[in-house]
């Protein structure tokens, strides 16, 4: 069993990383820049060029792919392009609290409700008490 986790764990890195890489093309390959986000007012281009280069968009991509890894292996997830004077590491601090406090209200909410639906579920074989569980179980799951 233990080999069995080291074994996913093992293979887990491998898949972050190609994950990681897809979605870094995906965000290269989308035309534009992150600065085009309003085609009515767009900005100068010596602005474009300055934030270009504050942001080390004009290093070649694989470069760019080695810094961003490097910098989310440190924690350090960059400037906020959106949010003037701002990481995204506050960003995230700051809506931190938040998300945990959704995050286990769920788990709470998931435990009260599905351990003693799973145990009637489990009494109730093939009745129709069982069958609602499971929808209801499948739907919570979807939503």
């Amino acid at each position: 069993m233990v080999g069995f986790i080291v074994r996913r764990i093992l293979w887990a890195i491998p898949v972050l990383i190609v994950i990681s890489m897809i979605s870094f093309t995906l965000m290269h390959s989308v035309p534009g820049n992150p600065f085009d986000q309003n085609p009515d007012k767009p900005l100068p281009p010596t602005i474009v060029e300055r934030l270009t280069k504050y942001y080390n968009l004009d290093d070649p991509l694989p470069k760019q792919y080695v810094d961003y890894m490097w910098n989310v292996l440190k924690g350090d997830m960059g400037p906020s392009y959106q949010y003037r004077d701002r990481t995204v590491n506050s960003i995230i601090a700051r809506n931190f609290p938040v998300s945990i406090k959704l995050g286990l209200l769920g788990l709470a909410v998931s435990l009260v409700i599905g351990i003693p639906l799973g145990i009637v579920s489990a009494l109730k074989q093939n009745t129709v008490v069982d069958y609602f569980a499971m929808f209801f179980a499948i739907s919570g799951v979807s939503v």
